[in-house]
């Protein structure tokens, strides 16, 4: 048997500098979402309250997604409201068609030995969005983001997307940059009718991907939003070359999903790094029309992550854990005879302004052992403990977590594991999920827990002639 390790262990940036690759290889995904069932607890502390909204009437419609285009007409509107971009109806066009690579079948990743889903069900709908905050809010310096302390300090606050959920739990950013603040504001300062019809847009996206083929630049954005009660999907496809925002045009499918909505669609995306690179990637779509047109902004990120295990003393002696330890501790020793050690770890998240996040946390290692979970990112108004089962992921030829190769991954550690959750998330790129192993013949259901902590690199500066 293995020696056991210290209860805490880090794996420190330096050491995750050697077995990570850079998020360029065949393909990029970014790719989150929990179950439908999602659990959002804080244990013992009462649910936080819900803030009133100041951007605008919903009518008593946020959540329930965007009305039929047809009906409805608002006749309080008045010419001289404006929307941040594309007032003017934007250009009719036919979709240029694409390869139909979707594909059906999804289960809830529910620890069993079935095979993970690549498509996790929905997160829970925004039912209120949070003041936009009055004043910066900078990060002080002494915080460090690969400190494992931090994803328990509520002190140095949180990046909110301005999204909540029914439970009074609050959509939160993986970054501490300013990005969703400064566009939250931008948003506010649009005319009534027009924050509203944003808002209300932003709150009817329930899922988004982004794909880029690092050869050719070419990519494409997915949407799912909640249209006439259920749920419709829009793709959008560019190039993502670095400078000026590129545009985005609506295709007929793309990333697994066929384009089923109704409406006019377009936007840019634009990397935001500041050193060039495409980490980070904001994207703007114009969905609609005319003066029914309405502006969803999102943030994708897709980053390296640094990580903290934390290993109990004692195990039941169960085989299936064993390995996995073994995994955690070759890592830790970069032991570089060992095949089973960590070859990469990346963070990738979602982030809808005024709406819903997510996030995928996802571990290759050398023997080609997938371990990817995928789940929102929430957080209470105060403290950072949340309880919030994640979905396992897979990947297919066609629609890949995997950086590397896409025709190598076994998930057999993966079905190890009966039950991960988010335990704490503290809304500036650290989250902390406890994992519960498979019960098998008599061993005790062993328990450990990693924290997840994102390498953040910096961002352009913020104004409007960068994020345009």
């Amino acid at each position: 048997m293995l020696p056991m390790l210290k209860k805490h262990t880090v794996i420190t940036a330096a050491l995750l500098a050697t077995l990570s690759i850079s998020a360029c290889g065949k393909k990029k995904d970014v790719i989150a979402a929990p179950p439908q069932d999602t659990q959002t607890q804080t244990g013992d502390k009462p649910a936080p309250k819900v803030p009133n909204s100041d951007q605008g009437d919903t009518n008593g419609k946020m959540g329930g997604g965007l009305p039929d285009p047809n009906g409805g007409a608002d006749t309080d509107y008045k010419p001289g409201d404006d929307n941040e971009v594309g007032e003017e109806e934007g250009d009719q066009y036919e979709p240029t068609p694409l390869p139909d690579n979707s594909n059906s079948g999804s289960n809830k990743g529910s620890g069993h030995s079935s095979r993970p889903s690549t498509r996790p069900n929905l997160p829970p709908p925004v039912v209120e969005t949070e003041p936009v905050p009055t004043t910066p809010q900078e990060v002080p310096r002494d915080y460090v983001v690969n400190d494992a302390n931090n994803v328990e300090n509520d002190n140095y606050g949180k990046r909110y997307t301005g999204g909540v959920a029914a439970d009074g739990l609050l959509y939160t950013s993986s970054s501490t940059d300013e990005l969703l603040n400064f566009l939250r504001a931008r948003n506010s300062r649009v005319g009534e009718r027009y924050r509203r019809l944003n808002i209300e847009a932003a709150a009817s996206v329930t899922f988004a991907k982004m794909s880029v083929d690092s050869l050719s630049g070419d990519g494409i954005v997915t949407l799912k939003v909640k249209e006439y009660g259920k749920d419709v999907v829009y793709n959008l496809a560019g190039s993502s070359a670095s400078g000026p925002a590129n545009p985005l045009r609506l295709v007929r499918a793309g990333n697994g999903e066929k384009t089923t909505g109704s409406r006019l669609m377009e936007g840019t995306w634009k990397c935001v790094d500041f050193d060039g690179g495409c980490e980070n990637v904001f994207v703007r779509a114009k969905i609609g029309g005319g003066d029914d047109s309405a502006i969803i902004n999102v943030v994708f990120r897709n980053s390296k992550m640094d990580l903290w295990f934390s290993l109990p003393g004692e195990s039941s002696g169960n085989p299936e854990y064993l390995r996995l330890y073994e995994l955690a501790i070759n890592t830790i020793k970069r032991n570089i005879n060992s095949a089973n050690r960590l070859r990469y770890a990346t963070m990738n998240s979602w982030e809808v302004v005024n709406g819903r996040s997510g996030v995928t946390l996802s571990m290759k290692a050398y023997n080609n052992e997938l371990l990817a979970f995928a789940g929102p990112l929430l957080a209470p108004e105060a403290g950072t403990g949340v309880n919030i089962v994640l979905s396992r992921l897979a990947q297919d030829k066609e629609d890949s977590l995997d950086l590397i190769d896409t025709n190598s991954t076994s998930l057999r550690y993966q079905n190890f594991i009966a039950d991960a959750r988010l335990v704490a998330n503290n809304g500036l790129g650290q989250v902390r999920v406890k994992f519960k192993m498979r019960k098998r013949a008599d061993f005790t259901q062993d328990q450990f827990a990693i924290t997840f902590m994102r390498r953040i690199k910096p961002l352009v500066e913020l104004n409007d002639e960068n994020l345009k």
